[in-house]
């Protein structure tokens, strides 16, 4: 089965109303004595946003419609795009049960809340392969695009 994307012309999430949490990638043990020491519980962490939406009656219609028939009220799974601090990333997402809530509606705007769940924090390969220079060269934004530049022309020459 595939997995229904978001709906295409209506507002996405707020962006100053979205809240991330994430569960830790590691328990800590405490000994009766000495230093405590961690332990991974694995990589696959999935993250929680509580979110809002706003939406016109237009597009308030299409939301409803979008997830009473095509996620079959919150139950399937759906992809939808989350601007991060990488961009605007397409996640696949669910919505936690009981968790969409209309919150008003305000002459032609609509307003809901909700919590969902995304399998796991998505980091693009760009970012991955370059983390140790991102991390290592502080600005890394000012000099990325001489970077590039240099390094393209160096494996056009090759």
């Amino acid at each position: 089965m595939s997995i229904a994307p978001y709906p295409l012309g209506i507002r996405t999430i707020l962006q100053a109303q979205k809240k991330r949490n994430q569960p830790a990638a590691f328990s800590l043990s405490s000994p009766r004595r000495g230093f405590a020491y961690t332990q991974e519980t694995g990589t696959d962490v999935p993250v929680f946003w509580d979110v809002a939406f706003r939406f016109t009656a237009r597009e308030a219609l299409i939301f409803q419609l979008w997830f009473t028939q095509t996620i079959r009220r919150g139950v399937d799974e759906f992809t939808m795009p989350i601007k991060t601090e990488f961009g605007l990333i397409t996640h696949q997402c669910r919505f936690l049960p009981d968790s969409l809530l209309p919150v008003g509606q305000e002459a032609e705007t609509w307003s809901y809340t909700a919590s969902i769940m995304a399998r796991a924090q998505i980091i693009p390969a760009d970012y991955l392969a370059a983390a140790d220079l991102i991390v290592g060269l502080d600005p890394w934004e000012s000099w990325a695009s001489i970077l590039d530049e240099a390094v393209t022309r160096e494996m056009r020459a090759a």
